[in-house]
């Protein structure tokens, strides 16, 4: 085996080695439920239907089907096991750091360098969101694929200025590039699919021309290759081009996107401006890392003019060495350029920046300064010993800081107590840490979380529902219902906030002003699920004659199965429950056992246990009734 496909392993194999501990974490509970425990197509496995949803759904905003068939896959064999989810997210970022170093040998030709650039990469701490949290599968399977399309670019470039052939024959030579070149824009396609942010691929084909493979300036006044060169890239930059118009559809279909009147552009230009030095500030401090960066408040002008003029003279000092070092004007514009998609010009979420966008970026910028630093070094006296003692500080350095921060991914609890520490006053952190504690059962702790959540953002609707929900659980129904009360006063519109005023009056006993709720809920919108399987039941299930209305408790009950792809066992249990209410038993009876089947098949088994009873009394001819 030749060294550098040694070295490659051991590459992965010591990424893998250092990230080995997240096979015990547990869940975060912010985005990775909407994947695991919330997601019935992802707990059956590879279905039909599975497949059908991982094609055509759009998750958490995005459009990404390839990244949601690797959570298929993995449930297949795994389920929704937390530690096996983590260790794939282990294993694509282990291959990442063998091919980081496998790339940028094949680019250059210089082992060594490659291996510190690779090992800087993977070892780094900012990649620690990226791999251990489940959600962010896309980020690194994204990277995989974007990291192999640039490496078959290359070999492409290669093959179709090889002299002689490989294999001796002039039809192999021939067949080669193009093999190499439909290979890179299949790989760029499966980037596309796993995280939209690959669209920044075809400006680093162009970054590549520049250096290491020294096309650009090989084509100077040669108009035939300029135009290949140009001609080459055309279906990359028709991908892009196509992407990015379905992402921005996307997102703004689901209100992912912050609007302009809400965000205007003076604060996204200050934000980017912020982000594009935060980060590599980062790659040398990576200190006080966290999972959500609070948006800044209010723009500070002089800071923000002092730090965009510290751009402009990076900038400016990278091209000046242009001609001497290129690589430092490739590596910087690849990070400018790979980080446009997430910088903030187009607010996408609620953070101001995130450790995650720089996975792919600061490739570029890790490259150029291990070049950099070879080259000042490597004519010096001693310079090939500084550089080995130089690389191991480095190393072992950037292993304990990470081996530090997973500590703090280890659950929802440990991260975001850590988030509050360095990002003092964050409202979504301490909503979140809320979440963390409610799991966990510590409701007390939970509810103190949530409120002062209210107390730093009463803005925060969702946060506020969680606590109302809570104090409801809690049996602090005063409390809960007064809450709810000032939320439907703010949000009339809104029928989550009818669904949990309806839950506090069922907790209270009143179940004619919670039935009023419901009604309400189901008004609002129509297509809400949990209105609508909620006012089902009770119209299916209750005690009360007057309140009974078994065909609308039907049609209700069908809507919402229809809207879930009859994948949610409680929704299909609920539609029994209106056939039987019905008198059409035979009906409830298959939709009993339907729900059972889902049940079993997603291992609910409190729901398993409550549906076969209902199916007896179906069986006996008996509709089911609830106080």
């Amino acid at each position: 085996m030749r060294r550098h496909w040694i070295i490659a392993l051991l590459l992965a194999a010591a990424s893998l080695a250092l990230y080995w501990p997240v096979r015990q974490f547990d869940l975060i509970y912010f985005d990775d439920p909407l994947l695991l425990t919330d997601c019935p197509p992802v707990q059956a496995g590879l279905t039909w239907a599975g497949v059908k949803w991982a094609l055509t759904s759009v998750v958490i905003a995005n459009w990404q089907p390839l990244t949601n068939l690797s959570f298929l896959l993995v449930g297949q064999f795994f389920g929704i096991a937390p530690g096996a989810h983590h260790l794939a997210n282990a294993l694509l970022h282990a291959a990442n750091a063998a091919l980081v170093f496998l790339l940028l040998r094949q680019l250059t030709g210089a082992t060594w360098r490659s291996a510190m650039a690779a090992a800087i990469f993977a070892w780094h701490p900012l990649r620690v969101e990226s791999v251990a949290w489940i959600a962010e599968r896309k980020d690194v399977l994204c990277a995989f694929f974007f990291l192999l399309s640039l490496w078959f670019y290359t070999l492409f470039v290669q093959a179709r200025h090889l002299r002689e052939p490989p294999s001796g024959s002039a039809g192999a030579t021939a067949r080669r590039p193009r093999m190499f070149y439909g290979a890179a824009l299949l790989a760029f396609l499966l980037a596309l699919l796993s995280k939209p942010m690959a669209v920044t691929l075809p400006g680093v084909l162009v970054l590549l021309d520049l250096w290491p493979l020294g096309r650009l300036q090989n084509a100077v006044g040669r108009v035939g290759q300029v135009k290949t060169m140009l001609v080459e890239k055309v279906p990359f930059f028709v991908l892009m081009i196509l992407f990015c118009v379905v992402t921005y559809w996307i997102q703004h279909d689901y209100a992912a996107m912050t609007p302009w009147d809400k965000l205007g552009a003076a604060p996204r230009v200050a934000n980017a401006i912020s982000g594009y030095l935060a980060y590599p500030v980062q790659l040398f401090y990576p200190l006080h890392l966290a999972a959500i960066y609070p948006y800044p408040k209010t723009i500070d002008v002089l800071p923000t003019v002092l730090k965009a003029g510290l751009l402009l003279a990076i900038t400016s000092g990278c091209l000046a060495q242009l001609s001497r070092r290129p690589w430092l004007a490739v590596g910087w514009f690849w990070y400018l350029g790979t980080a446009l998609p997430v910088i903030g010009l187009v607010q996408v979420g609620e953070q101001a920046m995130a450790d995650r966008y720089t996975y792919l970026p600061l490739i570029g910028p890790v490259a150029a300064l291990v070049w950099t630093a070879a080259d000042w070094l490597s004519g010096r006296r001693g310079g090939k010993a500084m550089l080995t003692v130089a690389a191991i500080v480095i190393l072992c350095a950037l292993a304990a800081l990470t081996e530090r921060q997973l500590q703090f991914w280890r659950n929802t609890v440990a991260l975001f107590t850590h988030n509050i520490a360095v990002t003092p006053g964050n409202s979504s952190a301490w909503y979140t840490l809320g979440l963390g504690w409610e799991h966990t059962g510590d409701t007390n702790r939970a509810i103190v979380c949530y409120r002062t959540a209210k107390m730093l953002e009463p803005r925060d609707y969702q946060n506020r529902r969680n606590l109302a929900n809570l104090l409801v659980k809690h049996g602090l129904l005063a409390a809960a219902e007064a809450e709810f009360q000032s939320l439907v006063a703010d949000q009339p519109g809104d029928c989550q906030n009818r669904l949990g005023l309806s839950a506090a009056f069922a907790a209270e006993g009143r179940a004619d002003d919670a039935l009023a709720q419901l009604n309400e809920s189901v008004r609002l919108d129509p297509d809400c699920v949990e209105a609508l399987n909620n006012l089902a039941w009770t119209l299916a299930t209750s005690d009360r004659a007057e309140v009974r209305d078994a065909p609308r408790a039907v049609a209700l009950a069908r809507h919402a199965c229809e809207l879930t792809q009859y994948h949610q066992t409680l929704m299909i249990g609920t539609l029994a429950a209106a056939q039987a209410g019905a008198g059409q038993f035979d009906d409830a009876v298959a939709s009993a056992e339907r729900a059972c089947a889902v049940a079993a098949a997603n291992g609910e088994t409190n729901l398993l246990q409550r549906n076969q009873e209902l199916l007896q009394r179906y069986r006996a001819g008996k509709p089911a009734r609830e106080q």
